[in-house]
């Protein structure tokens, strides 16, 4: 793949042809030009994407269309990971239907985080009980994302609200669908109510 001045990496035509595609039905193009440069993200989130849509037969064509490797404890742009769910959402569903594609791999993330060996101790240490996982969720945000900044309160009794402020993904669908992925690992039936303030800011809140 080639190399645009500065370092960055050029899109390939086929990249550019799945962006340009999935630009039609949400609003990368607008959100690519408000992420700022200090926005990064881990790079363990990009493989929920190629195992979500393994699961489909569909890794080798996103494979591609992103044939570049991300070590799972390095820092990458977030402008590049949201061209990853977007392209990816719509390759799992349609691109008319990117956002729940996107729902998808959001879920998918959190199930993924599950079965592996530190989701299952976790799971073991926290006894599934609502409260600590969503606290051991906001602890590993902190972690995972910046500049993102979330916030949890417990208003009443088996209900929270997760604030999600500076937060450059798509609030209303991937990480919606990774908050339902995390309460399906728990095994605790939930309502989660997304309610969004701008593109990187709102609130999911939980009752349980």
């Amino acid at each position: 793949m080639s190399r645009e001045d500065g370092g960055g990496l050029k899109p390939s035509s086929a990249r550019e042809d799945a962006i340009a595609e999935v630009c039609e039905h949400c609003d990368l193009r607008e959100r690519l030009a408000l992420v700022p440069p200090s926005a990064v993200i881990r790079g363990t989130y990009y493989r929920g994407i190629e195992a979500e849509l393994g699961k489909v037969g569909k890794a080798a064509r996103y494979r591609a269309i992103f044939p570049e490797r991300h070590a799972a404890l390095s820092w990458y742009p977030y402008a590049d990971f949201l061209q990853h769910i977007t392209v990816g959402g719509a390759m799992l569903r349609s691109p008319e239907r990117v956002h729940d594609g996107m729902f998808q791999l959001g879920r998918g993330n959190a199930k993924m985080f599950t079965e592996s060996v530190l989701g299952r101790l976790m799971l073991r240490l926290l006894s599934r009980e609502p409260t600590r996982v969503l606290r051991q969720a906001l602890a590993g945000r902190r972690q995972s994302a910046k500049p993102a900044r979330w916030e949890l309160t417990f208003p009443e009794e088996r209900t929270a609200v997760m604030s999600l402020i500076e937060e450059y993904g798509y609030i209303e669908s991937y990480l919606f669908g990774a908050a339902h992925g995390t309460f399906e690992m728990i095994q605790v039936p939930v309502r989660i109510e997304c309610v969004l303030e701008d593109r990187f800011s709102g609130k999911h809140i939980f009752r349980w």
